[in-house]
């Protein structure tokens, strides 16, 4: 018959997504139009107000007979939901949540899975400033848990791809990093010391050339005076083992001693050839010796001769090196220039690194820091409204006491350890589907009283008739009593979109308790005929 599509209607035509069942090409040329009474835009009275919104084009929307609307229409439907932002829900401008469309998820409901979200995936920081705007609390305030939950998954997204590789190059080892780091300014600061202190020297490689040759110059000769100093051992050795004349007299002497103790005699002739031997060879070793001194003296010479030179070649190779010392080859200057230009960049680059992990790592100290704020914040805002908030919580006790005689209904009010404004409707018991629901009902009736009180929310609540599915009908009846006593009381319009023969079965369950005739509207809608729902036809 159209209860559902009824609710849906209302928050497309309040600036909401267009349900994918209204695309069928039959309603491609209609338009949905609501008649409103809303508070005049400088808050003196109420206006009647009438919205159409067509369902293509779905990005315009017009607006009668309200002062908050300027003349020109139809209006962007992004200006309208700014429009009811302002004058509807009075949301600072300042904060980006709740959105207009979040309020109405509740005070229209689609949803029924938990009592505090208005859809499945609503993160808690959001159901936290939704629901406490609703009760009064700051929205500034509330809304910076935002803040933090961005910073947070930010913080453990950039873990997370570093930690994969997705970020190149990239550590969280930030110590790490700072020690190579140091390391690296040091090789670059001493590249760059001995390269100001180099002198190029365009001869530096025939200076080279020269101090190698020296050098060889210098191990030739050495060569030579160690051969030299062997030979000059070998002649000194060669002197000493010849005989000396004096010794050979010394030797005929002992030989004529020998044989006249032996009685014997030489003869003449044999005296006289020794004599001629002897004499030869005292020639022949004078001869040698006279030879061997030569060569000695000769080589003596030679070997003074070879340390002058050597000291003249070691002085020059000195002075040779002493300017390959001072000085540097042009290749090798343009060199440790590459390599310092190299060190600057690498420097720069870990610099970065470094910077970037020690950005990580104080995305991590700055949500602790604004967390630690924030739950001190949140404390104080409902602190500060304990009054109100003691009304809220105490009606929803009163609410629970009336719908069940032996369950205890709170309503529990704090913020997390994350400065998340956390709100809990609980009925003590079982955890039922029927109970949830009942928790739903009492917790939206409450959060809209306590946000007409504070003038941030239009004065009209709808339900649809999935939220009684579950409960029993006692309990039914007594909701729908509820809705109609505070909706009397608080000057807002309740709806309940339920069948009839489910109003019938409510009113026998519940023995009377809850008359329905008084809230009837009526327009009625039957699906038993072709014309009889929402639309006025059936499609597909």
């Amino acid at each position: 018959m159209g209860k559902t599509s009824f609710v849906k209607i209302i928050r497309y035509v309040m600036g909401g997504d267009l349900p994918p069942e209204f695309k069928a090409p039959e309603l491609e040329e209609h338009s949905f139009t609501l008649a409103f009474r809303l508070p005049s835009a400088d808050g003196s009275g109420e206006e009647d107000v009438t919205v159409t919104r067509p369902v293509s084009p779905r990005t315009r929307v017009q607006v009668s007979g309200w002062s908050a609307v300027a003349e020109r229409q139809p209006i962007p439907v992004d200006e309208w939901k700014a429009l009811q932002a302002q004058y509807l829900f009075h949301i600072p401008e300042a904060v980006s949540r709740p959105t207009s469309g979040q309020l109405w998820g509740q005070l229209v409901r689609s949803y029924f899975g938990d009592p505090t979200k208005v859809h499945h995936s609503e993160a808690d920081w959001e159901s936290g400033v939704r629901i406490g705007h609703l009760l009064g609390l700051s929205s500034e305030t509330l809304a910076k848990s935002g803040d933090v939950d961005q910073l947070t998954k930010q913080g453990k997204a950039i873990r997370k791809a570093v930690k994969e590789g997705a970020i190149a190059h990239l550590s969280l080892d930030e110590p790490k990093l700072r020690a190579q780091l140091a390391n690296l300014r040091r090789q670059r600061d001493r590249t760059q010391e001995s390269l100001s202190a180099f002198k190029v020297d365009e001869q530096y490689a025939e200076h080279q050339r020269r101090a190698d040759n020296l050098t060889g110059s210098i191990q030739q000769l050495n060569d030579e005076g160690l051969a030299l100093q062997r030979r000059s051992r070998e002649l000194d050795s060669a002197l000493r083992d010849e005989v000396d004349p004096a010794e050979d007299d010394a030797l005929r002497d002992k030989l004529e001693r020998v044989y006249g103790e032996l009685g014997v005699v030489l003869p003449d002739l044999v005296g006289r050839r020794y004599e001629e031997v002897s004499e030869f060879h005292q020639s022949v070793v004078r001869n040698r010796r006279f030879f061997l001194q030569q060569e000695l003296d000769s080589v003596r010479a030679r070997l003074v001769a070879i340390d002058g030179e050597r000291k003249t070649l070691d002085a020059e190779r000195s002075e040779v090196l002493r300017l390959l010392g001072e000085t540097v080859a042009l290749d090798t200057f343009l060199a440790a220039q590459r390599d310092l230009a190299k060190l600057e960049a690498d420097v720069a680059d870990l610099e970065r690194r470094v910077e970037a992990a020690a950005s990580i790592s104080q995305i991590g100290d700055q949500v602790k820091l604004k967390t630690a704020e924030l739950v001190t914040a949140v404390r104080a805002e409902l602190h500060e409204r304990s009054d109100s908030l003691d009304e809220s919580i105490s009606l929803f006790g009163e609410l629970g006491a009336e719908i069940y005689t032996d369950r205890d209904a709170s309503l529990l009010v704090a913020p997390t350890d994350k400065g998340i404004l956390k709100v809990t409707p609980h009925i003590s018991g079982d955890a039922s589907t029927g109970v949830r629901s009942v928790e739903t009902f009492m917790f939206d009736i409450v959060c809209l009283i306590a946000a007409i009180k504070s003038s941030r929310a239009p004065r009209i609540l709808v339900h649809d008739s999935h939220l009684f599915d579950a409960i029993d009908g006692r309990q039914i009846a007594s909701c729908l009593n509820i809705g109609a006593r505070l909706a009397e009381a608080h000057g807002f319009q309740y709806i309940a979109a339920l069948n009839s023969d489910f109003i019938d079965l409510v009113e026998a369950q519940s023995e009377g308790a809850f008359d329905a005739e008084p809230y009837i509207m009526s327009t009625r809608l039957t699906d038993a005929t072709e014309d009889g729902g929402i639309f006025g036809f059936r499609f597909s």
